[in-house]
């Protein structure tokens, strides 16, 4: 029921819904918009033998919480929900799954090992910017539909083993924190869930009067620097959470 609304939402806001123009159909319905206070981010499910997280970025809940409530976009109004949460053994990777009390997504796309993903290939990543969403609707249960982006492999950090990288050359905004990296392996015609999002690398870029634009040897106005945006998207392995997941002691919904 959720995959007709989902299509049908799409086409009455005049979004495609061919194969190859967007990642998934069903994975956009495991993408929901979450906030804590004004802060918005992302979130998303996973299915780990056979029972669902919803899986966010660390900065967006309270500082080191075992039992964590963040506010979520359900049925056309914000809706509190509260989990247990589940952190990797690295710190590191600053992401988080929270133990469900309900179901959310009744779809389940499969999370990837990093073995599986190659170097150069396309991926997508999948968010709320700014809190913006793609539509919106009354009367059904998908009421709003995530941003897509997509953009390239362009390497992999496996330096620490707990705390694998994913950097992908692509443009990402505030909001998008939390959100699922997707990709297709070779020669397969479903999509899997590679990292969570975490941010992007900023680049500081000097501070110039309006005159000295055009001068690259101009010197910094009173040494003010701007983060700016590198176009380097920050990722961590999903295998780093199912780890953490399966090796916890939540008693999450199990399905059936």
């Amino acid at each position: 029921m959720r995959r007709i609304l989902l299509m049908l939402l799409l086409a009455l806001s005049g979004v495609s819904v061919l194969r190859g123009q967007l990642p998934d159909n069903e994975i956009l319905t495991q993408v929901f918009r979450v906030r804590i206070g004004q802060e918005f981010g992302t979130a998303f499910t996973i299915d780990v033998d056979s029972q669902q997280y919803l899986v966010t970025v660390d900065h967006l809940l309270p500082e080191g919480c075992p039992e964590c409530t963040l506010e979520i976009w359900l049925d056309n109004a914000w809706q509190s929900l509260t989990g247990r949460a589940i952190r990797p053994e690295s710190s590191d990777v600053a992401a988080v799954a929270l133990a469900l009390e309900k179901e959310l997504s009744t779809e389940s796309t499969p999370w990837s090992a990093i073995e599986e993903i190659e170097l150069a290939q396309q991926v997508y990543f999948i968010g709320f910017p700014f809190g913006l969403r793609t539509a919106e609707t009354a009367g059904v249960q998908i009421s709003e539909i995530a941003f897509v982006k997509t953009g390239i492999l362009s390497a992999i950090d496996s330096r620490n083993p707990k705390a694998v990288i994913l950097y992908v050359d692509g443009h990402n905004n505030p909001g998008f924190s939390g959100g699922p990296v997707v990709f297709y392996p070779p020669g397969a015609s479903e999509p899997r869930i590679a990292g969570v999002l975490i941010g992007y690398r900023w680049d500081a870029l000097p501070v110039v009067k309006r005159e000295d634009l055009r001068d690259p040897s101009a010197e910094t106005f009173k040494d003010l620097y701007a983060r700016g945006n590198s176009g380097i998207v920050v990722a961590f392995s999903i295998e780093h959470l199912v780890e953490a997941i399966r090796e916890g002691t939540a008693n999450p919904l199990q399905r059936e």
